[in-house]
């Protein structure tokens, strides 16, 4: 049972969005698996199992809050640790997925991951959406593996003030809860846009750098700006970068990852089955001694003085 925490689509440490990994040799109950992915408190906990063809590997993505169908910088690090902690043989790993299947490689820059590219589909959001935000104008909006809206500057992506809750209330497709926002980069800078990711819905506040959300944003502003590939930035807290082609029928990102902890669970883990949500027992404490009713008790102190 041992546990690797990766910050992904960074090339150092206390950046990038962190991820746990946890190898598994079979899998565990759902209420573990969710048990385990809320004691980390991270935005996502990949835990990986065996399908018993080499490099292939069956993954799933729990936050803190619920299973998710789809998490990049998770499935990047999950296939960084198995390609250079686990079995340093591997070149390729490709995991089964709800999503379906998952290829994540070892190149000389980092880990490339292809995920699906959902069909864009115009959208037009109504005016509690712009709120949600703060108030900012919405120039753009569509429809992918999550609702997107395009703002005019990086600028205003910056300024922006979410009302998470809020963003839980308005969006309510095709991920509750779940919103991305792009814009293009300013001048001069290093790279071509920016996003944001809000995820309440499942259970996310605002996400440190979200390889699905790129999925969707990759493939516009590679057409709005007439380029085969784009340089991306998550305008978050601890940021982070990803370079990003669209092919055929995929995404693919380019990122690099940080490994931040190495440790072990407990092995009991494994045998907890299905008593996680259960109560603790009280520990058991010694019988009280029998006492004597109140009335009694100062009947016996009458006669005491009494004598």
């Amino acid at each position: 049972m041992k546990i690797w925490i990766v910050h992904a689509f960074t090339d150092r440490v206390f950046a990038g969005n962190p991820a746990a990994v946890v190898p598994l040799e079979r899998w565990l109950p759902d209420a573990t698996l969710q048990a385990i992915a809320t004691e980390n408190k991270l935005s996502e906990t990949a835990f990986v199992a065996p399908t018993g063809l080499k490099g292939n590997y069956q993954l799933r993505w729990f936050t803190p809050a619920t299973e998710v169908p789809i998490c990049g910088h998770a499935t990047l690090a999950a296939g960084a640790i198995l390609m250079s902690e686990i079995d340093p043989t591997l070149e390729v790993v490709v995991f089964d997925t709800h999503a379906g299947a998952l290829i994540v490689r070892s190149t000389a820059e980092g880990y490339t991951l292809d995920l699906p590219r959902k069909q864009r589909t115009p959208w037009t959001p109504e005016d509690d959406v712009s709120a949600a935000l703060g108030g900012v104008e919405l120039i753009d909006a569509f429809v992918g593996e999550y609702a997107n809206v395009v703002l005019d500057s990086e600028a205003d992506l910056l300024a922006m003030k979410p009302d998470i809750a809020a963003i839980n209330t308005v969006i309510r497709g095709p991920r509750q809860g779940c919103l991305v926002v792009s814009a293009p980069a300013d001048e001069g800078k290093p790279y071509d846009f920016v996003q944001r990711f809000f995820a309440p819905g499942a259970g996310v506040d605002e996400d440190p750098v979200t390889g699905s959300a790129f999925a969707d944003t990759a493939p516009y502003w590679c057409d709005r700006f007439d380029l085969e590939s784009v340089v991306a930035s998550q305008a978050s807290r601890r940021g982070g970068f990803v370079r990003a082609v669209q092919t055929l029928a995929s995404v693919r990102l380019l990122g690099q990852v940080a490994v931040y902890l190495r440790g072990e669970l407990d092995p009991a883990l494994a045998r907890m089955h299905n008593r996680v949500e259960a109560h603790p027992e009280a520990p058991k404490r010694k019988k009280r001694r029998a006492r004597a009713p109140s009335s009694c008790r100062r009947f016996s102190m009458i006669r005491c003085c009494r004598a």
